[in-house]
């Protein structure tokens, strides 16, 4: 499954598909959340894209693999896992409960500035001049997009799960481009064995199993779409992608989901965008470009 290193320029086409194909999960996530709640609708999604690719895991290439991993393997793809689903995907169904789309993508889009953060503090990274303008730039959208804040529209709950889906993702994403740009482990054990165990253990905390006889056949087809389509397949192209991008490519593509999602949620579900959002949407975006810019002038 999805072997070798791809050309930069199939990389990139592969990167953006796959941010078109994960904002189209919002909307979809959405009209489920009207049937089941946030946290089984979760386990379900995620246990389901495990099943799905069980049979790559159990062949005997990857079981060769997977019998080579030590200890300290097992433990840095379990965090990973967590991270990965409990944490970040599972608080992200919670925050679409209380939030409309384009403000959790606007919350969760801030992730290249928390990246560049967290490199200066834990990697003695520092950031030039145009990291910092780039970052009040985005503050400065940001406070645009929310201010004044009415707390009778904006769910306090709702920012909460966004920002804790903010952070894991930040972390989760640098420590996994670290792992496929190192070639430590293959991309189906980064992509499955995280899943299988993030996916368990979502299901198992949320109740997701009782709600199988519940649920409707179109919550079905969505679960399935989401599963085989958004998750199992998605995150292994995305792996495999992160092979041949730099970190500054990868942040560029992601951030265009934040436009992406807006015209989604505004097409299909109505919601209203305001000219003083769409501002501090481009404020945003154009903030984290610059956030990024010394990825850029290092992939040169």
């Amino acid at each position: 499954m999805f072997t070798g290193t791809p050309s930069k320029r199939n990389a990139m086409i592969m990167a953006v598909i796959m941010t078109v194909i994960w904002s189209s999960s919002f909307v979809v996530i959405k009209i489920g959340l009207n049937e089941i709640p946030a946290m089984p609708f979760a386990g379900l999604r995620y246990i389901m894209a495990f099943l799905f690719m069980l049979p790559w895991l159990i062949a005997k290439p990857a079981q060769q693999e997977i019998r080579m991993l030590k200890r300290r393997d097992w433990i840095t793809l379990g965090a990973l896992g967590i991270l990965t689903y409990p944490l970040n995907q599972g608080c992200l169904f919670l925050a679409m409960t209380y939030l409309p789309n384009t403000t959790i993508s606007l919350i969760t889009n801030m992730g290249p500035v928390l990246v560049a953060l967290l490199g200066w503090f834990w990697l003695d990274e520092k950031l030039n001049h145009w990291q910092m303008v780039g970052m009040a730039i985005t503050i400065a959208g940001a406070l645009v997009f929310f201010l004044p804040v009415d707390w009778k529209v904006l769910s306090g709950l709702g920012v909460l799960f966004s920002c804790i889906t903010l952070v894991s993702n930040s972390i989760g994403s640098v420590w996994t481009r670290k792992i496929m740009k190192g070639g430590i482990y293959p991309v189906l054990l980064v992509t499955g064995i995280p899943m299988g165990i993030g996916s368990i253990l979502l299901a198992a905390g949320s109740g997701a199993l009782s709600w199988i006889p519940k649920i409707s056949l179109q919550v079905w087809g969505i679960l399935l779409f989401l599963s085989l389509i958004n998750t199992t397949i998605a995150f292994t192209v995305w792996n495999v992608a992160l092979k041949r991008l730099t970190a500054f490519e990868a942040n560029l593509i992601s951030s265009t989901m934040l436009v992406q999602i807006a015209i989604f949620s505004w097409f299909f579900l109505g919601e209203i965008i305001t000219w003083k959002m769409a501002i501090g949407m481009a404020l945003v975006l154009g903030g984290v470009i610059l956030v990024n810019a010394r990825g850029k002038d290092k992939a040169r």
